[in-house]
């Protein structure tokens, strides 16, 4: 599977959250048709860098956009982000956010996806007697229970 950078990752998310996807998505891409995007709400330089990078990086963007992809390395702001453009998640309601790990509630499908997506840095564990079902917990920074 392809690795991405965090922001062209979140940007690939945000745009098929967006409802820009797949081939359609690709020649929005390949144009650098700014219109398409504008009601996604990121900003211009965001979009811009963005093509800049599909350029250099294309048939790695081809592949993502068409196979899905992975994380070459995603800070908790950048799983925050994540959840908040793929799930519409919204903080203590979704999931609760500290220093080195995120409380979440997940359905199956969502857990698969986030696990298909966030390098192995990241544990997921279940939570038992929770309102979060799951802790993402960065493996080598905190004892995981």
């Amino acid at each position: 599977m392809v690795k991405l950078s965090m922001p062209a990752g979140l940007l690939i998310e945000a745009a098929i959250a967006g409802g820009v996807g797949g081939d359609h998505l690709i020649d929005v891409i390949r144009n650098k048709n700014m219109s398409a995007l504008q009601h996604i709400g990121k900003e211009e330089n965001s979009w811009l860098n963005f093509f800049r990078y599909a350029e250099e990086n294309w048939e790695d963007i081809v592949l993502a956009v068409n196979n899905g992809y992975m994380f070459k390395f995603i800070t908790i702001r950048g799983l925050q982000n994540l959840l908040q453009t793929r799930f519409s998640f919204k903080e203590e309601e979704h999931f609760k956010i500290g220093d080195t790990w995120l409380e979440i509630s997940l359905n199956e499908s969502q857990l698969k996806f986030l696990q298909s997506r966030i390098p192995n840095h990241w544990t997921f564990v279940k939570q038992e007697n929770s309102r979060y079902n799951f802790r993402a917990v960065v493996a080598h920074t905190q004892k995981i229970f």
